[in-house]
């Protein structure tokens, strides 16, 4: 009975010293990432969501991809030229960057009702809309559900043609689940976040087409940012629980539409395609 005590106590403590280490690496990693004095937020319903505004002119807005350490800094390289022409809006999606991290299921309509819901309630305009990978893909559901947000759609990468589109079995669901324990759970976020695993990950994503080739080589801070729920999406991606098939939709779409695959746009040296594409 004592030794089953000991051990008992022994597991806890291991435990309890494996959650605090978790705890104060996020806090060193998170410590990092700073906000910036033009950042907005956007009290939605699921929870609050950081966006920026520069520019005049139409609405445009940049939506970033999911992947580990993903936020509105894939687009830092944009030209100041473009803010010129548009009023340029980026987000950071739920669960990512410096927006809220709930502790709730994170999905594909999850996502597209967020895009939809920033566009109505902040933008209030019908948008040019720019997003690479999942996200072109939530975007373009987003139109399925309310075309009268959209004026055009720029889709880089888009996940849900060939690639990403399969639907979860019982074994993603265990999977999911298992990653989503507290603290070995954490152990494990903690390990795909270090900087040279998200690069190899990152390289085979955007090997696979995946991903945008233009997503950051290392994961952003802001992937500690938050607590320990910044992991939640990023499990829900590895085990397919943000896919969504569009290949279907797109003969639905009656808007200019503009499809890049794997290619290098960063919104600095603007493909002369893109540059005619959003100035028609």
């Amino acid at each position: 009975m004592k030794k089953a005590l000991k051990n008992t106590v022994a597991i806890a403590g291991c435990l309890f010293v494996h959650f605090l280490l978790n705890r104060i690496y996020f806090k060193f990693k998170s410590g990092n990432s700073i906000t910036h004095f033009d950042d907005q937020y956007y009290p939605w319903r699921f929870g609050s969501i950081r966006y920026r505004v520069k520019g005049r002119g139409e609405p445009l807005l940049l939506i970033h991809g999911i992947y580990p350490g993903a936020d509105m800094t894939e687009w830092q390289r944009a030209d100041a030229a473009l803010y010129q022409s548009y009023q340029v809006y980026t987000i950071d999606l739920l669960g990512f960057g410096h927006s809220e991290k709930p502790n709730i299921s994170y999905s594909a309509y999850l996502y597209t009702r967020l895009i939809n819901s920033f566009i109505k309630d902040v933008v209030k305009r019908p948008v040019i809309a720019v997003a690479s990978d999942y996200s072109a893909a939530y975007t373009v559901m987003g139109y399925v559900f309310d075309p009268s947000l959209y004026k055009k759609l720029v889709l880089i990468s888009p996940a849900g043609i060939e690639k990403g589109d399969s639907l979860p079995t019982l074994r993603d669901l265990v999977r999911k689940w298992l990653l989503e324990i507290p603290i070995l759970g954490t152990s494990a976020y903690i390990c795909l976040a270090q900087d040279k695993i998200s690069a190899k990950h990152l390289k085979k994503l955007r090997r696979e087409g995946a991903i945008a080739s233009y997503a950051p080589p290392v994961i952003s801070s802001t992937a500690f940012v938050g607590g320990f729920n910044a992991k939640l999406p990023v499990f829900a991606l590895l085990c397919k629980f943000l896919n969504v098939n569009i290949k279907s939709k797109l003969n639905r779409i009656e808007i200019p539409m503009l499809i890049l695959s794997r290619v290098y746009i960063g919104l600095r040296d603007l493909p002369e395609s893109l540059k005619s594409f959003l100035d028609a």
